[in-house]
């Protein structure tokens, strides 16, 4: 993340997304350039109107994901002869605007958007009211994603489509996830765990993978080749020995060697439920051993983050439904406290 220069901060309106990562306030065009190019590759920055430019831009960069704010206050056109190595989604949180991706006109509003490609040239055109919430998933991530899903080499390429489509189911649960995630790291009351934060972030990868069209779709939806048992057990084995640990796609296919897809697809037709589902069992199982057996400086909130859980809220609901009784309710039976 830039460090704010003092010289560049503005009087600017408070409560925006991410303003717990602040990069920049400044009214000068090029020193937002600048700023632009560090996240997503050398930019040609164009205003209509001057005087009204008052750029907010804050960042939040987590280890496969990366999200940005920004607002203008003026007319803005954003010309790139290359996005950086990253594919790059920008998101309409408040206005519309639109671009260019892979030679054609989009629409970015809260129906659609598009979808800029790592090396590709890009444009983006938004008005005085545009607010903008950008995306960035690191490429290389999203194709070791894609071969674990598939159990097979890929290209480089993936040949996405351009246009993204908000209203496609998948997609809207990849922005109510998304927002999630946002939601968690403005909260400011203390790191997720960090096996939450990887699997949320692997999620976002897989979903953008699943709902938006490239050249591997296809195979991605067909039909995947069974696991054998064994491959199932030696993957709730390691999930077993790991539970306090970020568990991927990755992982569990290398470790079973088979694709995740056809890991995924076993697990529900021998098991009765997902890998993460499993993983989100033997998680809840280890936090309720921890309120049974309560020291001192035991709290609900310390399990919770500690068996890998970012929201304390889902944390009890999903430990209601697995065993009868609030994890609150537990650790006062056991221990006493009122």
């Amino acid at each position: 993340m830039l460090p704010l220069n003092d010289s560049r901060i503005l009087a600017q309106a408070i409560n925006k997304p991410l303003d717990r990562f602040p990069v920049i306030r400044t009214e000068n065009v090029d020193e937002m350039k600048a700023t632009i190019a560090e996240y997503y590759g050398d930019v040609r920055l164009e205003v209509s109107g001057n005087s009204d430019f008052r750029a907010h831009g804050n960042h939040c960069q987590l280890s496969r994901v990366g999200i940005s704010y920004a607002s203008y206050g003026a007319a803005v056109s954003h010309f790139y002869p290359s996005l950086s190595p990253s594919y790059a989604v920008p998101l309409a949180a408040a206005g519309a605007g639109w671009g260019k991706s892979a030679g054609r006109a989009i629409g970015v509003n809260r129906r659609q958007t598009l979808i800029g490609s790592p090396g590709m040239p890009g444009e983006l055109h938004v008005g005085p009211e545009f607010e903008e919430l950008t995306v960035q998933l690191d490429a290389s991530a999203v194709r070791q994603a894609l071969a674990s899903l598939l159990g097979a080499e890929i290209g480089s390429d993936l040949g996405f489509e351009p246009v993204l489509n908000l209203e496609d189911p998948t997609n809207r649960l990849w922005r109510r996830l998304l927002q999630f995630l946002i939601d968690e790291v403005e909260a400011g009351d203390g790191e997720l765990p960090l096996a939450a934060l990887g699997e949320i972030e692997q999620a976002l990868i897989v979903m953008f993978l699943k709902a938006n069209p490239h050249r591997y779709s296809a195979r991605l939806h067909g039909q995947p080749v069974a696991a054998a048992p064994r491959q199932v057990r030696l993957a709730e084995e390691y999930i077993e020995a790991h539970w306090d640990q970020p568990i991927s796609v990755e992982l569990l296919s290398e470790l079973s060697g088979v694709s995740a897809r056809s890991l995924f697809d076993s697990f529900r037709k021998g098991r009765g439920y997902s890998p993460m589902a499993f993983v989100k069992q033997v998680r809840l199982r280890h936090a309720r051993q921890m309120l049974l057996s309560p020291d001192a400086d035991t709290t609900v909130a310390k399990v919770a983050f500690l068996c890998g859980f970012g929201n304390l809220g889902n944390f009890a609901k999903d430990y209601r439904d697995a065993f009868g009784e609030l994890p609150s309710q537990t650790l006062k039976r056991v221990s006493g406290v009122g």
